[in-house]
């Protein structure tokens, strides 16, 4: 982290991280939040980082504790995770065989 952030209760910040990387066609990038961090009540949320994308990556933080957080310059705040994308194949016809009940319907 660059410089010093305070996030306060229920405060979202995008934060720069220094540093660009190109990901592999089939791949997407994801910042995880550091346990430290998570025990804190500060964790990053999981948008992907899509191979496409060529600009500097950021960490988007949430403060879900009930205070105020300070983030110190040069703190840790996630670990970079890159991992295979799978493409569904998306069907409009959902024929007659697949399940139509919904939610908890093919077992718990």
């Amino acid at each position: 982290m660059p410089y010093d952030c305070v996030l306060k209760p229920g405060e979202v910040a995008r934060i720069p991280l220094g540093f660009g990387l190109i990901i592999p066609d089939g791949f997407a990038g994801y910042v995880f939040p550091r346990s430290s961090m998570a025990a804190k009540g500060l964790v990053c949320e999981l948008p992907p980082i899509d191979s496409g994308y060529r600009g500097e990556i950021h960490a988007i933080i949430s403060n879900v504790s009930t205070s105020s957080q300070i983030i110190h310059k040069d703190t840790r705040v996630g670990q970079l995770v890159i991992t295979p994308v799978v493409i569904a194949d998306f069907v409009l016809d959902l024929g007659e065989e697949r399940g139509t009940g919904a939610f908890g319907s093919t077992g718990e």
